[in-house]
């Protein structure tokens, strides 16, 4: 059975909102596209649609794994100060993913401060020449032999997106004090959000889910950091837009598509520039 897609809104239409109606900007690109869409979805219950990010982080230990498993909702386990979590009643939809390899000093191995956290650099390859990677470049980059995964409640919907997708090595590269002739202190990083890949469809998190994010290695390594004053850690960073308030919201679409012949999906699918 064929279901009904929320109206596309076109440059000069009003969008009904709750605090004043919007006039929908003319979609020159798929993030445009799809902003107009969530705000026909959602404007008129009150519900704000921005530009905003999630980043989710693991610090690694000297223990050998095969799977990173990351936490998405603000209530999970504990929060570092750089991670930015998917409140209970907002969703989320992402447009792009990045993964980086964030690495420096610490207090103590793999045991950051917050200040230790909060100055630390990302890396989009592991880097043998930084310092705080060193002689772990060989085990982080399994890594980027393995693939990411997305567990929705019971569902699956990303099986397995290649980890390599993330791996950018620039054409200036930081190297260590013997070999530094060039002067060359930090990785070349001539993009915004370097590293990132697209993802399509775009997808919907609903804070109100069951969200699993993992990484799963080929065989388990040791990717804890090298020597006694270092640490490593994962940022899986998602770009897109914050729903706010819109939990409960999303739920009830889903209700009215499964009323209506539709299956419950957890996704949105990604809108093509027009």
């Amino acid at each position: 059975m064929r279901f009904a897609r929320p109206k596309q809104a076109t440059f000069g239409t009003r969008i009904p909102a709750l605090g004043g109606d919007i006039v929908a900007a003319k979609s020159f690109s798929r993030n445009q596209s799809l902003y107009n869409e969530k705000a026909s979805q959602y404007a008129k219950q009150g519900i704000i649609t921005t530009p905003s990010y999630l980043r989710l982080e693991v610090t690694a230990n000297a223990v050998a794994t095969s799977v990173i498993n990351f936490n998405t909702l603000d209530t999970s386990g504990t929060k570092t100060v750089t991670e930015r979590r998917l409140k209970l009643n907002d969703t989320f939809t992402v447009t792009d993913m990045a993964f980086y390899i964030i690495a420096d000093t610490a207090t103590a191995v793999n045991a950051p401060s917050d200040s230790d956290r909060a100055k630390a650099r990302m890396y989009t390859y592991p880097n043998g020449n930084a310092t705080a990677i060193g002689a772990k470049s060989d085990e982080l980059e399994a890594i980027y032999n393995g693939f990411l995964s997305l567990k929705i409640d019971s569902t699956t919907f990303i099986d397995s997106f290649p980890m390599r997708s993330f791996y950018r090595v620039g054409t200036s590269q930081q190297v260590t004090a013997a070999t530094n002739q060039n002067g060359i202190a930090r990785d070349e990083w001539p993009l915004m959000n370097y590293g990132r890949s697209e993802l399509l469809p775009s997808l919907e998190l609903n804070g109100q889910a069951n969200i699993e994010w993992s990484i799963t290695l080929p065989v388990a390594q040791d990717l804890g950091a090298p020597g006694t004053t270092n640490f490593i850690a994962f940022g899986l960073i998602l770009n897109g837009f914050l729903n706010q308030g819109a939990a409960s919201v999303q739920q009830k679409l889903q209700q009215n598509l499964r009323g209506r012949g539709g299956v419950r999906t957890g996704i949105q699918t990604g809108v093509s520039p027009r």
